[in-house]
Formats: structure tokens, C-alpha cells, sequence
């Protein structure tokens, strides 16, 4: 008899998933369990929207809180696009690697790289005072708070106060460089230099999703001697020129693996060192 029924709940419920509006399925999550219950909480939106946690086939845990920027971020992490921000290395893997996220927002890239990079620690660079609760909440369903370091801050190329502004974009899109006409709230925020943020730690691996702070990482980089192995850099040119940072990343000994979107572009870029490769 279970032969039997299994087959057809499944049928029924693939038939209920496609007779769903597009933005009120939740896809693309790479057979996490957890997906029930967050398709659940999409249909009852706005009602009721609690936290759901994610468990990947290889016992990751993503927080998915009703920040819809969470679940577009797991889809990102735990779906097709995975190798964006994963990709396989072309040499040797770093064992224990210090990576940078700047742009941490809620913690589950934070999350996902510790679960994926043995024995690594990460800095987890965030201005949004808001966002702390959830991304220390990533860290702690995993285990991971002794193997991260939380900076409140943005980064800048000198220490002081400034605005983060608030977009419609949502929670991923807050920034210091975004017009205040087109902002709908803000919030105050500290700004620190790489070195500051980094305390002498020296990162191989940095993601960076920080709405315009990627010009600055890459200035404060060329004038160090800093050169991480791996940087998954998500550029917004409106903040700034994208032909500059990618001649700087080229005159630094990168290889660029172009992605994301015309209007989202996004890169991995692999140092020279990595594989033997020139820029």
C-alpha cells in the first residue's frame, strides 16, 4: 500500500507546487529540509512569519528569517549558483583559511563558508546594527561563534561616522553611497580602514557584497601587501568605476572569472599564486 500512496502524494504535491503563483514558490534550495515549511510560511505571508531553518544534505543550517532577502540568499547558497560563491579550486585548497565577508547581513554566507573551508575562521564585516541578532543567530544553530569574529562597522578608506542608507532593494541593498532621495529610512554607522578591521589577521579567501565598499576594499588591497587567493566580489557600478576596479584586480596578479549580471555583475578572482596562472 505505501508503494502505492507515496507516488501519488508526491504527484499531488508537485501538481499543487506548479498551480502556485512564480514569487510564491519556494525553489532552488538544493534538497534542504526545511523547504515545507518555509513554502508554508510564503503562502500565509504576511501572517505568521517566523523564523525557518534550512538543513542542507550536508548539515549546514541556514536561519531563513521573514526577510524575503534571506531566502533569495539561500537559494544563491544552496542551489545552482552555489559555485559563484564556491567554486572548486583550480590548486591546492588553503587548509584553516581566514576569509573576510564584508556585507555579512544576516550570516549565512558567513555560515555556509565555516561549514564548507575546514578549520577556517571568519571576520564578519556588517554596519547594520539590525542585522546582528540574525547573523549571530547563523553562527550559533551551526556552532560556529568561536570560529567568528563580528566587527559592526563599514568599511572606509578612514575611520569616522556616516549614514547607511535604506533602499527598496531591501535589507541587501542598504548603503553609504545610495542617493537620499531615493532612500526610505537610514541609520547611523561606524567606519573603519582594512586595517582596523582586520587586527593583523591576514585573509585568503574574501567575499564582498558591500553596495559600493568594494572600491574602497580594492584601493586599501593595491596599497598593502595583501593578496587574498580567492576574492567573490559583487560590483555595483553605480557607486563606482567598474573598469578601474578590474584593472586594479588584473595589476595585482588576478585572474577574473566574469558572472552575475549586466546589471549585477559579479567576479571570482583568482591570484596568480593559486595555480600558476597569469592574470
Amino acid at each position: 500500500m505505501r508503494k502505492v500512496i507515496e507516488p501519488t502524494v508526491r504527484g499531488a504535491r508537485r501538481a499543487m507546487f506548479t498551480a502556485l503563483p512564480t514569487d510564491r514558490r519556494v525553489k532552488g534550495l538544493g534538497g534542504s529540509k526545511g523547504r515545507g515549511a518555509l513554502q508554508a510560511r510564503k503562502l500565509i505571508a504576511p501572517l505568521f512569519q517566523r523564523p525557518v531553518t534550512l538543513v542542507a544534505p550536508d548539515g549546514l543550517r541556514l536561519r531563513v528569517t521573514a526577510d524575503p532577502v534571506d531566502e533569495q540568499i539561500a537559494q544563491h547558497l544552496l542551489g545552482p549558483r552555489r559555485t559563484e560563491y564556491f567554486p572548486a579550486w583550480p590548486g591546492v585548497q588553503p587548509h584553516a583559511p581566514c576569509i573576510l565577508d564584508l556585507g555579512a547581513h544576516h550570516g549565512l554566507y558567513a555560515a555556509a563558508a565555516l561549514h564548507t573551508y575546514e578549520a577556517s575562521r571568519v571576520i564578519c564585516v556588517e554596519p547594520s546594527a539590525a542585522a546582528l541578532p540574525a547573523l549571530e543567530a547563523n553562527l550559533a544553530i551551526n556552532g560556529f561563534q568561536a570560529r567568528a569574529r563580528v566587527v559592526n562597522t563599514a568599511l572606509a578608506s578612514q575611520s569616522g561616522d556616516s549614514t547607511l542608507r535604506h533602499t527598496h532593494e531591501g535589507t541587501w541593498g542598504h548603503s553609504l553611497f545610495e542617493d537620499e532621495d531615493a532612500s526610505i529610512g537610514s541609520e547611523s554607522v561606524s567606519l573603519a580602514t582594512l586595517t582596523d578591521i582586520l587586527q593583523g589577521d591576514e585573509p585568503q579567501i574574501v567575499k564582498c557584497n558591500a553596495e559600493g565598499a568594494e572600491y574602497s576594499l580594492f584601493d586599501q588591497i593595491e596599497a598593502s601587501r595583501l593578496r587574498p587567493l580567492l576574492m567573490v566580489v559583487m560590483v555595483h557600478p553605480d557607486f563606482g568605476d567598474l573598469d578601474r576596479l578590474l584593472g586594479q584586480a588584473k595589476a595585482m596578479g588576478y585572474r577574473i572569472v566574469p558572472g552575475g549580471t549586466p546589471d549585477h555583475p559579479a567576479f571570482q578572482m583568482w591570484h596568480h599564486t593559486v595555480d600558476g596562472t597569469s592574470a
